[in-house]
Order: structure tokens, then sequence, then C-alpha cells
């Protein structure tokens, strides 16, 4: 009886396995980044005159830190220390913050190396974040046509209450 009492848990675990691995492998993705931070990412980079390849990498710097609100570019290390990218803990404000400041770095720092970038942005870990970095711009590449998504805004001034 305890030998037939395991065998029949052994099995039905392993269905609940099998059954949880086949959701997760039909379950539908959504895209890399969601249409409403494409369009704030496009609005960033006209602002800050980004050329395309540098919004396709501040577009995959935001999916690499892919952060909480306040941290959504991984700007200025932990939050409440006292970096001014930290203003706003509402999502809206804090993504234009935070994307301003990366944008800025980008603009000012990348030079079209990758590895050097990573020295500046992530200091400890460049050749890992590069390359985590330069798989995103690939897989946001494929996933968009090669096309950066939406229309290119016009330069507009972002402004905050």
């Amino acid at each position: 009886m305890k030998t037939i009492f395991i065998s029949m848990a052994a099995a039905l675990l392993a269905a609940g396995a099998h059954a949880a691995n086949t959701s997760r492998q039909s379950a539908p993705k959504g895209p890399l980044i969601p249409a409403r931070e494409w369009a704030m990412i496009r609005q960033i980079a006209v602002n800050y005159d980004l050329d395309e390849e540098r919004t396709w990498l501040l577009a995959a710097i935001r999916r690499h830190e892919n952060g909480r609100p306040g941290l959504e570019f991984g700007v200025g290390g932990p939050m409440d220390s006292g970096h001014p990218s930290h203003r706003y803990r509402d999502g809206y404000k804090s993504f234009y913050i935070q994307g301003m400041w990366a944008a800025g770095t980008v603009r000012k720092h990348y030079k079209g190396d990758l590895v050097e970038f990573g020295k500046r942005y992530n200091p400890p870990y460049p050749t890992q974040w590069s390359n985590g970095v330069s798989s995103l711009i690939r897989r946001l590449k494929s996933e968009n046509g090669g096309k950066l998504p939406g229309a290119k805004p016009a330069k507009r001034k972002i402004e905050f209450p």
C-alpha cells in the first residue's frame, strides 16, 4: 500500500511539473520594452540629440537595468543615496529623470566602444555589463525589425510640477 501511494504521489508531482513547464513554454511573451516606455525613450533620445545607435543603447540600458521607479536606468546607485536622479518615486517622472541622466551619460561618454562605456556606466563589471547590453541591442533590433519603434517625436521640453 505504501509503495502504491508513493508511486501515485510521484506520478502526480511529475504530471504537475510537466504541466507547469508546458504552460511556461507556451505562454506568449510580451515585448522586451512596452510601447509606452519606447515612446518615452524616443522622446528622451530626441531631446538629447542621440542618433539611432545611441537610442538603441539607451533602450538596452533600460531593459538591462530594469529597475523599479527611481532606478529605471540604474542611475545613481542605491535609492536614497542623495543622487539627483532619485528625485521622484512616481513612475512617470522618475522614468524621465532616470532616462535623461542615462541619455546625458550616453551622449557624453559613449564613443562606440561598449566595454569602455561600461567602465563608466558599471565600473565593477564593465565586460559583463557590455555583453548583456550588446545582447539586448541585438534582441531589441530583432524584435522591432531593425527599426526604432514608433514615429520619431519632435523635441519638446519635459516639465514636472
